[in-house]
């Protein structure tokens, strides 16, 4: 017999969400896996090497996807304070713009997906697991720093 627990529902519901933004930026100037770079990029310049750990792909992958961003003018190249040989990424006012027009979008999806008597509190519940999963996140992020780049 299937499970149908709230908890299985809302795992479910995560994934029909996921589903439904990969079919919000099929249409768009910017897939997910873009969205995801640049909104890595909102904390900071980063090197290539830290956006590829970060985001669990291969340095040539996240190579393609910097050079289809700067093309775009959403992140650019600046120096690396730390190492003037080296070249960090950065966001752009224009790239800082596209995440929060997709982020609009994205949320006007969701609005027109829940019920609105239920909208409130799931948003709220969103926003706390976001925050609890950027805690954990970043020190994931930064145990691979330091593990691969470090």
């Amino acid at each position: 017999m299937p499970r149908t627990d709230n908890r299985h529902l809302s795992v479910r519901a995560i994934i029909v969400f996921y589903r439904e933004f990969e079919r919000v930026t099929r249409d768009a100037d910017i897939s997910i896996g873009q969205y995801r770079t640049l909104l890595y990029l909102k904390g900071g310049a980063k090197r290539a090497g830290e956006i590829a750990a970060a985001g669990a792909v291969k340095k040539p992958t996240i190579s393609a996807m910097l050079a289809n961003l700067r093309d775009k003018g959403w992140i650019a190249d600046e120096a690396d304070p730390a190492d003037g040989r080296a070249v960090s990424v950065a966001l752009t006012p224009a790239g800082r713009a596209r995440i929060d027009a997709l982020e609009e979008t994205l949320a006007d999806r969701v609005s027109a997906i829940v019920p609105p008597a239920e909208l409130a509190d799931l948003l709220a519940a969103l926003s706390t697991a976001y925050l609890a999963l950027r805690s954990s996140q970043d020190d994931r992020i930064r145990d691979i720093e330091n593990q691969f780049i470090g």
